[in-house]
């Protein structure tokens, strides 16, 4: 992806999913669908759409499936 426009950094995708950075790391390497970050040097930054889309497939523990 050469657009950086609309990515977000790894505080902000943690947030999104409601958990910490630190599980936010651990599911990239956990889960083999969950969305890749975009590395900029050191910075990670990460695709907002397909982390809404893991989330929908991967419903937080303890919450009932509404779909």
């Amino acid at each position: 992806m050469s657009n950086l426009d609309g990515l977000i950094s790894a505080p902000q995708a943690a947030e999104l999913l409601g958990i910490s950075v630190k599980t936010l790391y651990r599911n990239s390497y956990t889960y083999d669908d969950f969305p890749q970050p975009t590395r900029v040097g050191r910075t990670v930054l990460y695709d907002p759409d397909k982390l809404r889309a893991w989330r929908y497939d991967h419903p937080p523990r303890g919450h009932a499936d509404t779909r």
